[in-house]
């Protein structure tokens, strides 16, 4: 299984720590099988170390980028949603121009009383949603790594 198997972690750790502390001369008064016991423990214990920090460290890159994606797919998402202004007003006069003129064309009742250019920008503003925001979130962290 593992080169400690058995062994107790706190009994590994009592001997990386002993092989912390000595001298590079205090290895070679040491019996061989000893020495090479303590430096299998220093070996064990700070390869495991590094694994985490490594771990550690991916964790917080992953974090940083997935954060700057969602800031950068948010400030686009603000600006398409600070396009149109009033929209309460243009949607009701829209539904209130819809109901009044039933049997109009839509160029001939409705872009006189709301333009064409604003209802493509509600229109954008529409496809704003959740489904939208995590998708373009997907797509910038897609192109960040």
């Amino acid at each position: 299984m593992g080169l400690f198997a058995g062994v107790s972690e706190k009994v590994v750790s009592a001997w990386r720590a002993r092989a912390g502390r000595m001298y590079p001369s205090d290895f070679q008064a040491t019996p061989e099988p000893v020495r090479l016991m303590l430096l299998a423990a220093l070996c064990h214990q700070r390869t495991a170390e590094i694994a985490d920090s490594l771990v550690d460290l991916l964790l917080v890159l992953v974090l940083k980028i997935n954060t700057s994606a969602v800031k950068k797919v948010e400030k686009e998402l603000t600006e398409d949603l600070q396009r149109v202004r009033g929209k309460t007003a243009l949607l009701f006069k829209l539904a209130e121009t819809a109901v009044t003129c039933p049997d109009e064309t839509v160029r001939d009742a409705v872009f006189p009383v709301v333009s064409e250019k604003t209802l493509r920008q509600l229109v954008q503003e529409a496809k704003a949603n959740e489904t939208v925001f995590q998708g373009k979130v997907r797509t910038v962290l897609r192109g960040c790594v």
